[in-house]
């Protein structure tokens, strides 16, 4: 008879998971300045060391971080496309006021790896879901190609996005509001 050896495995069962957990409340908390592998580690209560073999460094944690958060645009982004660009606007700015960090962290080039595999995958899908919106619709103005089209209305939804999470729109709301709420500035923005 021989005695097989328990398995030894992390408390949390999943660390891989509980890592990118713990990535995003600290993200969300304390922001993108905050995010080291120690932090991240103490945070999920495990070793330094522990989310080497599942991310190799921080820029893979935190890419892979990204790519989560790519996944959950695109996951938001589905179920209203057939309703047209202003309510996959209107989702696309929520989503950046429901996840700031997360956001912010999705369009930091300095601290992901934009060529790891997962995360271009990721950013191409939720790319070409609005490249394929934007391109369904009548160009308001002909003589602008496709690729100023996308531009303009991606810059168009992008900037709200950061300015409401900057809080811009709120200062705009309070000084010019004339008693809208965000949503309703939002709504008439992207008419």
């Amino acid at each position: 008879m021989t005695v097989q050896k328990a398995k030894k495995t992390y408390h949390h069962g999943d660390l891989r998971a509980a890592l990118l957990s713990s990535a995003r409340m600290l993200l969300e908390e304390q922001g993108i300045s905050a995010l080291g592998l120690r932090a991240i580690t103490r945070h999920a209560g495990v070793s330094s060391a522990a989310a080497t073999p599942h991310f190799g460094n921080l820029m893979g944690l935190l890419s892979a971080l990204a790519t989560v958060g790519y996944e959950e645009l695109a996951a938001a982004l589905d179920p209203v496309l057939e309703q047209g660009a202003h309510a996959a606007g209107l989702v696309y700015v929520r989503f950046a006021i429901l996840n700031p960090g997360l956001f912010t962290l999705m369009f930091r080039t300095d601290v992901i790896d934009r060529d790891e595999p997962a995360l271009a995958a990721a950013r191409a899908r939720t790319s070409g879901m609005l490249t394929q919106l934007i391109d369904s619709l009548e160009s308001p103005q002909p003589q602008r190609t496709q690729a100023g089209t996308r531009a303009a209305l991606w810059a168009k939804v992008h900037g709200l996005a950061v300015l409401a999470i900057d809080g811009f729109l709120d200062v705009l709301l309070s000084s010019q509001g004339e008693g809208m709420s965000l949503e309703d500035l939002l709504e008439d923005a992207l008419r």
